[in-house]
């Protein structure tokens, strides 16, 4: 089975071998660990999920749980629509044994919220195809309630 970047929603980055996906219609982030990320680009960049689980399988000292969690990591990424079902191809797979070794053959993604409403206050959202970005009247004057509330959160 191959996978894309549901790019049409996320935003991803990889930073010092960390993946960082953001959702930008939910403004919910997803973080994975480094052998989480480096599944992740193996993915992205055009490998199959057999061609990788085969990859980490050939290392030594695999778990016996770790298909059953590459498995459980891919589900997850779907259910998220992190990633979607693409076409076959057959990109190289490149995984260090390190990299395995180091987050003992666990692949981790994490979700987060805690930046949620900032992400979503971004004006990006505003973006429309055919005039860009032209603020609503609402979103410039916001209801007193709307106002209260935000100053209350700034006050804790």
């Amino acid at each position: 089975m191959n996978y894309v970047l549901n790019d049409e929603k996320m935003f991803a980055d990889i930073t010092d071998g960390i993946a960082i996906i953001i959702n930008s219609e939910t403004g919910i982030y997803y973080g994975m660990n480094a052998l989480g990320t480096a599944v992740y680009e193996n993915l992205i960049n055009g490998a199959s999920t057999e061609s990788i689980l085969a990859e980490l399988k050939s290392m030594p000292d695999v778990p016996e749980s770790l298909e059953e969690n590459f498995n459980s990591f891919i589900k997850s990424l779907a259910e998220k629509e992190v990633i979607l079902e693409s076409a076959p191809s057959e990109g190289s797979v490149s995984i260090l044994y390190e990299t395995a070794k180091e987050d003992n053959f666990i692949l981790d993604v994490r979700e987060y919220n805690d930046a949620q409403e900032l992400l979503l206050a971004d004006p990006i959202h505003e973006v429309k195809e055919e005039s860009g970005w032209t603020p609503e009247k609402s979103s410039l004057n916001p209801d007193k309630e709307d106002v209260k509330r935000r100053e209350a959160k700034m006050e804790v």
